[in-house]
């Protein structure tokens, strides 16, 4: 991999990083049938999360700085 390529890993490691600290995990809306019994029909509508730990926006932020680290010190 070339400078610009460790350069370019190293700025979306730290995207990702800033990214995973911030929003602390992502969250989507399911819906679901509670009763279907002929024409009466309910659903409810229920939230879905996953967490994403400290240390996971830690080691990605460690990466993008080692990735970065990496194609500053190169030549050419």
């Amino acid at each position: 991999m070339g400078r610009n390529g460790w350069i370019v890993l190293g700025i979306v490691l730290l995207a990702l990083a800033a990214g995973a600290f911030f929003l602390e995990g992502f969250s989507w809306v399911t819906e679901e049938t509670v009763i279907d019994a002929g024409p009466l029909q309910v659903t409810a509508e229920e939230e879905q999360r996953v967490g994403l730990p400290l240390w996971a926006s830690l080691v990605l932020g460690a990466g993008g700085v080692v990735a970065l680290a990496v194609g500053m010190g190169k030549k050419g």
